[in-house]
Protein backbone atom coordinates (compact mmCIF):
# COMPACT_ATOMS: atom_id res chain seq x y z
CA UNK A 1 0.00 0.00 0.00
CA UNK A 2 2.75 2.65 0.84
CA UNK A 3 3.31 2.97 -3.21
CA UNK A 4 0.04 3.79 -3.87
CA UNK A 5 0.05 6.38 -0.71
CA UNK A 6 1.20 10.32 -1.19
CA UNK A 7 4.74 11.10 0.05
CA UNK A 8 2.98 13.35 2.96
CA UNK A 9 0.87 10.80 3.85
CA UNK A 10 3.78 8.55 4.32
CA UNK A 11 6.16 10.60 6.01
CA UNK A 12 3.36 11.66 8.44
CA UNK A 13 3.31 7.91 9.17
CA UNK A 14 6.85 7.99 9.82
CA UNK A 15 7.20 11.20 12.15
CA UNK A 16 4.24 9.43 14.04
CA UNK A 17 6.59 6.17 14.20
CA UNK A 18 9.86 7.55 15.00
CA UNK A 19 8.59 9.81 17.89
CA UNK A 20 6.46 6.96 19.12
CA UNK A 21 3.40 8.63 19.13
CA UNK A 22 -0.43 7.48 18.63
CA UNK A 23 -3.39 9.29 18.59
CA UNK A 24 -6.76 9.90 16.96
CA UNK A 25 -7.28 12.17 13.85
CA UNK A 26 -10.28 14.23 13.08
CA UNK A 27 -12.64 15.32 10.51
CA UNK A 28 -13.35 18.91 9.35
CA UNK A 29 -15.99 19.46 7.99
CA UNK A 30 -19.10 19.36 9.55
CA UNK A 31 -17.33 17.98 12.58
CA UNK A 32 -15.53 21.13 13.69
CA UNK A 33 -16.79 23.68 10.27
CA UNK A 34 -20.24 24.21 9.37
CA UNK A 35 -19.40 23.87 5.76
CA UNK A 36 -22.62 22.72 4.32
CA UNK A 37 -24.86 24.76 6.05
CA UNK A 38 -22.52 27.66 5.20
CA UNK A 39 -22.41 26.91 1.35
CA UNK A 40 -26.22 25.67 1.32
CA UNK A 41 -27.54 28.90 2.75
CA UNK A 42 -26.15 30.65 -0.26
CA UNK A 43 -27.06 27.90 -2.28
CA UNK A 44 -30.84 28.49 -2.09
CA UNK A 45 -30.55 32.42 -2.48
CA UNK A 46 -28.52 32.14 -5.60
CA UNK A 47 -30.27 29.00 -7.33
CA UNK A 48 -34.05 29.16 -6.46
CA UNK A 49 -35.98 27.16 -3.86
CA UNK A 50 -39.25 25.87 -5.10
CA UNK A 51 -39.68 23.53 -2.26
CA UNK A 52 -38.98 27.01 0.32
CA UNK A 53 -37.00 24.42 2.61
CA UNK A 54 -34.86 25.68 5.61
CA UNK A 55 -31.26 25.09 5.79
CA UNK A 56 -31.18 22.37 7.57
CA UNK A 57 -34.06 20.68 5.64
CA UNK A 58 -31.74 21.55 2.59
CA UNK A 59 -28.88 20.45 4.18
CA UNK A 60 -30.78 16.78 5.41
CA UNK A 61 -32.66 16.36 1.65
CA UNK A 62 -29.59 16.59 0.37
CA UNK A 63 -27.50 13.86 2.81
CA UNK A 64 -30.73 11.26 2.35
CA UNK A 65 -31.13 11.70 -1.05
CA UNK A 66 -27.98 12.76 -3.06
CA UNK A 67 -29.62 15.24 -4.90
CA UNK A 68 -29.54 19.23 -5.26
CA UNK A 69 -33.02 20.44 -3.78
CA UNK A 70 -32.68 24.01 -5.95
CA UNK A 71 -34.09 25.42 -9.12
CA UNK A 72 -30.93 25.03 -11.31
CA UNK A 73 -28.99 22.07 -9.88
CA UNK A 74 -26.37 22.13 -12.62
CA UNK A 75 -25.43 25.58 -12.26
CA UNK A 76 -25.04 24.97 -8.47
CA UNK A 77 -23.05 22.11 -9.35
CA UNK A 78 -20.37 24.22 -10.83
CA UNK A 79 -20.77 27.26 -7.97
CA UNK A 80 -20.26 24.36 -5.51
CA UNK A 81 -16.94 23.29 -7.15
CA UNK A 82 -15.80 27.04 -7.33
CA UNK A 83 -16.32 27.67 -3.64
CA UNK A 84 -14.75 24.56 -2.03
CA UNK A 85 -11.43 25.14 -4.09
CA UNK A 86 -11.59 28.73 -2.83
CA UNK A 87 -9.19 29.72 -0.15
CA UNK A 88 -10.54 32.69 0.63
CA UNK A 89 -14.02 31.02 0.94
CA UNK A 90 -12.48 28.22 2.99
CA UNK A 91 -11.54 30.58 5.69
CA UNK A 92 -14.93 31.99 6.40
CA UNK A 93 -16.78 28.97 7.17
CA UNK A 94 -18.13 29.43 11.03
CA UNK A 95 -17.35 26.75 13.44
CA UNK A 96 -19.15 24.06 15.24
CA UNK A 97 -19.94 25.73 18.56
CA UNK A 98 -17.71 24.55 21.47
CA UNK A 99 -15.92 21.99 19.17
CA UNK A 100 -12.65 23.60 20.13
CA UNK A 101 -13.14 22.99 23.66
CA UNK A 102 -14.18 19.08 23.09
CA UNK A 103 -11.66 19.27 20.87
CA UNK A 104 -9.13 19.95 23.70
CA UNK A 105 -10.89 17.90 26.39
CA UNK A 106 -10.78 14.83 24.25
CA UNK A 107 -6.68 15.98 23.23
CA UNK A 108 -5.92 15.46 26.93
CA UNK A 109 -7.01 12.00 27.00
CA UNK A 110 -6.31 11.11 23.71
CA UNK A 111 -3.58 12.73 21.59
CA UNK A 112 -5.11 14.38 18.62
CA UNK A 113 -2.09 13.95 16.31
CA UNK A 114 -4.00 15.29 13.00
CA UNK A 115 -6.41 15.88 10.62
CA UNK A 116 -7.65 13.47 7.92
CA UNK A 117 -10.44 15.50 5.57
CA UNK A 118 -11.87 15.06 1.96
CA UNK A 119 -11.00 18.82 1.13
CA UNK A 120 -8.66 18.81 -1.51
CA UNK A 121 -4.91 19.74 -1.39
CA UNK A 122 -5.01 22.99 -3.24
CA UNK A 123 -7.32 24.37 0.17
CA UNK A 124 -4.90 23.13 2.76
CA UNK A 125 -3.12 26.02 3.54
CA UNK A 126 -6.13 27.88 3.79
CA UNK A 127 -7.41 25.40 6.21
CA UNK A 128 -4.33 25.68 8.47
CA UNK A 129 -5.46 29.22 9.24
CA UNK A 130 -8.86 28.40 9.51
CA UNK A 131 -7.67 25.69 12.48
CA UNK A 132 -5.57 28.32 13.75
CA UNK A 133 -8.03 31.12 13.87
CA UNK A 134 -9.99 28.87 15.65
CA UNK A 135 -7.84 27.67 18.62
CA UNK A 136 -7.30 24.31 17.55
CA UNK A 137 -4.35 21.55 17.85
CA UNK A 138 -1.54 23.05 15.58
CA UNK A 139 -1.50 19.40 13.49
CA UNK A 140 -0.50 17.93 10.10
CA UNK A 141 -3.52 18.23 7.75
CA UNK A 142 -3.65 15.58 5.68
CA UNK A 143 -6.16 16.45 2.51
CA UNK A 144 -7.20 14.62 -0.65
CA UNK A 145 -5.11 14.86 -3.71
CA UNK A 146 -6.26 17.65 -6.47
CA UNK A 147 -6.66 14.89 -9.18
CA UNK A 148 -8.80 12.69 -7.36
CA UNK A 149 -11.79 11.23 -8.89
CA UNK A 150 -15.22 12.37 -8.20
CA UNK A 151 -17.16 10.61 -6.14
CA UNK A 152 -14.21 8.45 -4.95
CA UNK A 153 -13.15 10.80 -1.99
CA UNK A 154 -14.10 8.62 1.09
CA UNK A 155 -13.14 5.54 -0.25
CA UNK A 156 -9.75 7.57 -0.39
CA UNK A 157 -9.70 8.71 3.30
CA UNK A 158 -10.68 5.03 4.71
CA UNK A 159 -7.47 3.95 2.77
CA UNK A 160 -5.72 6.44 4.26
CA UNK A 161 -6.73 5.75 7.62
CA UNK A 162 -6.24 1.95 6.43
CA UNK A 163 -2.73 2.85 6.33
CA UNK A 164 -2.06 5.38 9.27
CA UNK A 165 -2.89 2.53 11.82
CA UNK A 166 -1.51 1.84 14.33
CA UNK A 167 -0.07 5.18 14.76
CA UNK A 168 -3.46 6.49 14.18
CA UNK A 169 -5.90 4.40 16.11
CA UNK A 170 -8.94 6.13 14.47
CA UNK A 171 -10.79 9.34 13.53
CA UNK A 172 -13.38 11.22 14.88
CA UNK A 173 -15.80 11.99 12.24
CA UNK A 174 -19.63 13.10 11.61
CA UNK A 175 -20.04 10.67 9.11
CA UNK A 176 -20.15 6.68 9.69
CA UNK A 177 -19.93 5.72 5.66
CA UNK A 178 -16.09 5.77 6.18
CA UNK A 179 -16.93 1.93 7.76
CA UNK A 180 -18.45 1.20 4.27
CA UNK A 181 -14.84 1.58 2.81
CA UNK A 182 -12.60 -0.03 5.73
CA UNK A 183 -11.35 -3.12 5.33
CA UNK A 184 -12.50 -5.72 7.68
CA UNK A 185 -9.37 -6.27 9.04
CA UNK A 186 -8.84 -2.34 10.41
CA UNK A 187 -9.45 -2.10 14.83
CA UNK A 188 -8.87 1.12 14.79
CA UNK A 189 -12.24 3.05 16.40
CA UNK A 190 -14.46 5.48 14.46
CA UNK A 191 -15.99 7.81 17.19
CA UNK A 192 -18.90 9.69 15.67
CA UNK A 193 -19.40 13.56 16.49
CA UNK A 194 -22.47 14.90 17.34
CA UNK A 195 -22.28 18.17 16.06
CA UNK A 196 -26.06 18.52 15.46
CA UNK A 197 -25.49 18.12 11.76
CA UNK A 198 -28.03 15.79 10.01
CA UNK A 199 -27.87 12.38 11.23
CA UNK A 200 -26.09 9.74 8.62
CA UNK A 201 -26.27 5.78 9.28
CA UNK A 202 -24.97 4.51 12.31
CA UNK A 203 -23.17 0.72 12.87
CA UNK A 204 -23.24 -0.86 16.51
CA UNK A 205 -19.29 -0.54 16.83
CA UNK A 206 -19.12 3.34 16.32
CA UNK A 207 -18.44 5.36 19.61
CA UNK A 208 -19.86 8.40 20.08
CA UNK A 209 -18.82 11.64 21.62
CA UNK A 210 -21.06 13.98 22.52
CA UNK A 211 -19.58 17.93 22.01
Amino acid sequence: MIEQMNSDIVAFKKQLEDSGTKGLVLDIDETISWTQPHLVRELLKLFGNPRNLSVEEACESMVRTRELPFEKPEAAIKWIVRALNSEERTEEYPIVEGSEKAVERIDHIIPIVGYLTLRKTLVRDATKRWLKKHGFPDKPVITRPNNSKTGEGMKWKARTLAYLYPQVIGIIDDNPDILDYLPSSYEGTIPVWQSGSPRRRSRRYSMRYVG
